[in-house]
């Protein structure tokens, strides 16, 4: 008897009850959504460690300095949000009023969030309401799927009043992007099909004036493809272009759009100005654009994702994190990365120089890059110097600025870096005058060049975490304003402040940029010089 009445019972789960007044059909446009315009990432804020403390501990205040944060250095247009049941079913009340608080804080930042409601990632037993805290070195360590002990005809009830009553409640409310039902199901597994299928039917019961998204790919649950790529094949007609082109009359949207690479691994995951390059020279090809969520996720915070997937418990903080576009003290953890992403969602460049290497034909240097001495190679997707070499660009007359770049030895021997307020460079491996702060695997050094060196600064990095690692990407940034000058070499999510921070009494006024390797083989990425008024830490 109750196996018949369980059974009854989920039939009716799959349709309307019988009775009820239903909303009438919102109005959507026809043909394929645009998302072109949808510039995002996934959030849970900088003190959650997955989603279910997100919503527990809600602290408005940091959201709406996370949001401004991201607004400000990256102007999203979007984010991903991920809801627990768990939420719903422990604290509905508190959780509802929670999600209109969000969307008042999304409303505020011109940000339009959309909300998946189930996942398969991760952790599936042993979550609950109480969040632990994250262990060092496990990526995504506390994210919460479905759990194991949920998985059972008997909570569709839930399962359906979960995704019904929020979708209702938001059906028309333009705050809102889109509904995600599903995020990355084991389409295998027969409850998380079932689950798909009905919480698909569910949320479009409620006909809400949103689409309604589902993984993988194109399916019969998706309204729009959505695509996850941590590839770095981004050739014309590779797989992010087969992702994107996978289904015209539904348009495509990356709701997972790469990741930077890691320390220690042999390629790229896609990273943020990757990933935007591709979305240009798509449009320059006459192809659509899709919509990004970018890195996984905005906030380089106690989600541990930025460690790489299957890390070891307690392994040291990676050089450049893995994913999150901006630290816990709202600082991008790249202004290279925040420039090409803000040109590209306002059409408004702000930087002074911008250069990612992704264009060039080896062995070619970039337009406007002057190389002294003559001769080095070029690497696809970077740029490589060997030697004793300098590259040079912009213009003497730059005085105050922020200058970046990624730097990957390849040798145990010199160093190499970034020099700045250059002026008579020449093919001597000092000859120029201006400043050079340059590393190796020991020591992180500022000086002043005029045909000569003269040391500045100099930091052991060998009593330091994260130590050099050969062949691993590192954050390297200075800022001259006036005299000051600060260096800092790969931030950490919990101390962002530079090395070195001096002021030189008879500086060298004004000059131009540029990279220089030192006896050694080094690659160079993503340059950039920027105002020195990105960094400033208000936020609007």
């Amino acid at each position: 008897m109750r196996a018949t009445v369980l059974a009854v019972l989920v039939l009716a789960l799959g349709t309307a009850v019988v009775g009820a007044q239903e909303p009438a059909p919102a109005t959507r446009p026809a043909g394929p959504t645009d998302t072109s315009a949808w510039i995002g990432t996934n959030y849970t804020p900088a003190y959650a460690a997955n989603q279910v403390q997100m919503w527990h501990d809600f602290r408005p205040d940091v959201i709406d300095r996370e949001l401004a944060a991201a607004k400000k250095h990256f102007s999203l247009t979007t984010l991903r949000v991920y809801l627990h049941y768990i939420n719903f079913r422990e604290e509905k009340d508190a959780f509802l009023a929670r999600i209109e608080q969000f969307l008042t804080l999304c409303d505020k930042h011109s940000i339009r969030p959309g909300f998946a409601f189930f996942d398969d990632c991760w952790n599936h037993k042993d979550v609950s309401i109480e969040t632990p805290p994250p262990v060092d070195g496990r990526h995504n360590g506390r994210w919460a799927a479905v759990q194991d002990a949920d998985r059972k005809d008997a909570n569709l009830p839930l399962f359906r009043s979960y995704v019904r009553e929020i979708v209702s409640a938001h059906a028309r409310d333009k705050r809102v992007l889109w509904w995600e039902v599903y995020n990355e199901p084991k389409r295998k597994d027969p409850f998380t099909q079932k689950l798909c299928e009905l919480g698909y039917r569910w949320a479009r019961e409620c006909n809400p004036a949103q689409p309604i998204l589902c993984c993988w790919d194109d399916n019969p649950q998706t309204e729009i493809v959505n695509a996850h790529n941590y590839g770095n094949d981004f050739a014309p007609g590779g797989a992010w272009d087969r992702q994107a082109d996978l289904n015209p009359a539904k348009n495509t949207v990356f709701t997972e759009a790469g990741a930077r690479w890691y320390a220690g691994k042999g390629r790229s995951n896609g990273s943020p100005v990757e990933v935007i390059h591709w979305l240009r020279t798509r449009r320059q090809r006459g192809k659509t654009a899709p919509g990004v969520y970018l890195c996984w996720e905005l906030m380089a915070g106690n989600s541990h994702c930025r460690w790489y997937w299957g890390t070891k418990d307690g392994s040291p903080e990676p050089p450049v994190p893995w994913c999150g576009l901006l630290m816990p003290d709202l600082t991008p953890v790249s202004y290279a990365e925040a420039e090409a992403v803000r040109s590209y969602a306002t059409g408004r460049p702000r930087a002074l120089l911008f250069q990612d290497f992704q264009s060039l034909p080896p062995p070619a240097d970039p337009p406007g890059w002057r190389r002294y001495p003559q001769g080095g190679s070029t690497g696809s997707g970077y740029l490589t110097l060997e030697g004793q070499a300098k590259l040079v660009a912009g213009q003497e007359q730059w005085s105050d600025y922020l200058l970046e770049a990624t730097v990957m030895l390849k040798a145990d021997t010199g160093n190499a870096g970034l020099i700045f307020r250059v002026s008579q460079p020449g093919p001597g491996h000092d000859q120029m005058r201006g400043y050079y702060a340059g590393f190796n695997m020991k020591a992180l050094y500022l000086g002043r060049m005029e045909n000569n060196w003269r040391q500045l600064a100099q930091v052991d990095l060998t009593k330091v975490e994260p130590k050099i690692q050969l062949g691993a990407w590192n954050l390297l940034r200075v800022a001259v304003q006036g005299g000051r000058i600060r260096v800092w070499l790969n931030p950490l999510h919990d101390d962002t402040r530079p090395r070195i921070d001096l002021t030189d009494k008879d500086p060298i006024a004004h000059g131009a940029v540029g990279l220089r390797a030192h006896s050694t083989t080094a690659c160079f990425d993503d340059v950039v010089a920027l105002p020195t008024d990105v960094l400033s830490t208000t936020v609007p």
